[in-house]
């Protein structure tokens, strides 16, 4: 009897572990399919409002990134007022063209030139966004469930796949500027999903960079090297000559642990969708489109001013 008593135990024991990560796959897929539903009901909307926050933690201390209030009408239209960095910004947005008033110029333009900028611009297309990194989810999972205003909502969180960061990333300028590449940040997101309508009413997008020393230092495989003013030989000024390598016990400048916090309240859907686009601006946008049959769409709005 207690030989039978063990050998059932033991069995337990050995099949629980595989019993554990079945129903965390199974978790996992459930959460992605109620997430993937919401994504869906939200591009399938007429369109809707957004109100956002960036914030920026640097090395623990808080500060202000930027606010963002933007209308999205379904299926490729968008409207942003971006405020970042004290940097006041009009964005206009349809399908992959873009027109930006240049807030030294005060003309519109078609490309912003600025990295951050840019990839923002791509995280606010939250509908594109949310259906592009749902392919590839990371560790998805329900959260406690939580209220936006009087909305009772559901939760669903996952990281996002390096591969998926390399593409958000792509073709927005020169990374190395600011430190900031898929191979030093790790991206969470978090929705909160309205449990009656099934539609997202907040997104929250955390972006983890640990910056090592000083963004445009060498790296570990380059040779380090500085100059110094010769004051040996008179009569030559400013001649240099290279310091010696860098010495391999001296102390390395601590990594900087960087949290950029993107949150997006989610409002109005099919409501006050109708934007005025001015006249300059809609010239910048129909100059990059490709040859396209047919007349420009009814609902595009021109400002005659």
């Amino acid at each position: 009897m207690l030989r039978h008593t063990l050998t059932a135990a033991l069995a337990l024991a050995l099949l629980a572990p595989a019993a554990r990560a079945e129903d965390g796959a199974e978790e996992k897929e459930k959460a992605l399919d109620y997430f993937a539903r919401a994504v869906k009901n939200m591009n399938e909307s007429e369109g809707y409002h957004l109100d956002t926050k960036i914030e920026v933690d640097m090395g623990g201390s808080s500060m202000p990134g930027g606010t963002v209030e933007g209308i999205v009408r379904n299926p490729e239209f968008q409207h942003f007022k971006v405020d970042i960095a004290g940097n006041a910004l009009d964005i206009f947005k349809e399908g992959d063209r873009i027109a930006y008033l240049n807030p030294q110029t005060g003309k519109w333009e078609g490309q912003t030139g600025n990295q951050t900028l840019d990839f923002f611009v791509k995280i606010f297309n939250l509908g594109a966004l949310l259906g592009q990194l749902r392919e590839s989810a990371d560790d998805a999972e329900f959260g406690k469930s939580d209220s936006v205003g009087k909305r009772s909502c559901r939760v669903v969180e996952f990281g996002v796949p390096k591969k998926a960061l390399e593409k958000l990333m792509e073709g927005s300028g020169n990374g190395a500027n600011l430190g900031v590449s898929p191979e030093n940040a790790k991206m969470r997101v978090k929705t909160w999903v309205d449990k009656k309508e099934g539609l997202p009413r907040r997104i929250q997008i955390i972006i983890d960079v640990e910056m090592k020393g000083l963004p445009g230092a060498p790296g570990k495989d380059e040779e380090w090297e500085d100059w110094e003013e010769d004051e040996e030989e008179e009569g030559e000024e400013g001649k240099k000559k290279p310091k010696k390598e860098k010495d391999e016990d001296e102390e390395e400048i601590p990594a900087m642990q960087i949290a950029i916090t993107v949150t997006a309240g989610i409002k109005k859907y099919g409501e006050e969708l109708e934007v005025a686009v001015p006249k300059d601006a809609r010239k910048v946008l129909d100059s990059q489109k490709k040859e396209e049959s047919g007349p420009r769409k009814k609902d595009r709005k021109e400002d005659d001013k």
